[in-house]
């Protein structure tokens, strides 16, 4: 089930995501800003830049990392003030998206540091606990579904991320009920497909750059093609993330217009159930 919905909502995102050159501007400017930022840790170490007996190669990791979940938080901020506009029938302009995320920059920053520490760690641990209260008749809605609607209100509400996370928990109850869970969440199983995908494409993409070296003389060539490798894999991370956008702002005319916006073609009823 958890699968067909994630499909579901994955495909019909894109679809409203390509439906529009401004919408598609945003995951691509975050992709390239992307590219150079995870990349940087990487070709420092592998060109010998920076040795790996110390922990500086995980501090800018770890920093690339934050960089990279913040430049990806503010472009899913412009794409989402522009895909309201799409869902309610207007004409994006990525200009207009821009400013508005600029606009609510500090609640922005403040939702990309929690979604970059926090989220994660609740995706992965707040179900298990939250299925051993159900066997007591204890369930809410777990805070990783609730969020589902916190950056939209962030930006189209002015909330504050505090805010926005209480008042999404209100309008889940109003729009399918207490204590629900999202059709469209793999949890741990999603955690593990990210790691297999990242460790994939870096391998791949170190191991054709050593090839190149070894063929044509590539300078550092394991190194420039891991971070090839890793490029790609924080593209497509970044357009997923952007479909999620897209079926977030969905949600959120659901619950506003009580219905499921015309230009977004799946059945937002059944998004969570009990």
């Amino acid at each position: 089930m958890a699968f067909a919905a994630t499909r579901t909502m994955l495909t019909t995102g894109f679809g409203v995501l390509t439906s529009h050159r401004a919408l598609r501007a945003f995951p691509r400017r975050s992709a390239v800003t992307g590219a150079v930022v995870m990349g940087a840790p990487m070709l420092l170490v592998g060109t010998d830049i920076v040795g790996t007996a110390s922990a500086t190669p995980l501090l800018l990791a770890g920093a690339a990392y934050l960089l990279t979940m913040i430049v990806t938080t503010f472009g899913n901020a412009a794409l989402i003030a522009q895909t309201d506009i799409v869902l309610r029938g207007g004409y994006p302009t990525a200009a207009e998206g821009r400013r508005a995320a600029r606009a609510r920059w500090a609640a922005v920053l403040l939702w990309a540091l929690a979604a970059a520490t926090v989220l994660p760690v609740l995706r992965l641990v707040e179900h298990d606990f939250r299925d051993m209260r159900a066997t007591r008749g204890r369930t809410r809605t777990a805070w990783a579904d609730v969020a589902n609607l916190t950056l939209p209100k962030i930006v189209l509400e002015h909330r504050n991320p505090i805010d926005a996370l209480r008042d999404s928990r209100a309008t889940l109850e109003r729009g399918w009920g207490p204590g629900v869970a999202s059709s469209a969440r793999l949890g741990v199983v999603g955690y593990v497909l990210v790691l297999v995908g990242l460790l994939v494409s870096v391998s791949v993409g170190a191991a054709l750059g050593a090839q190149a070296q070894a063929g044509i003389g590539l300078p550092y060539g394991a190194a420039v093609g891991g971070w090839f490798g890793l490029s790609v894999f924080t593209t497509a991370l970044i357009f997923v993330s952007a479909a999620t956008a897209v079926y977030q702002v969905a949600l959120y005319r659901y619950t506003v217009d009580g219905r499921t916006p015309p230009a977004f073609a799946a059945d937002l009823t059944r998004a969570f159930q009990p």
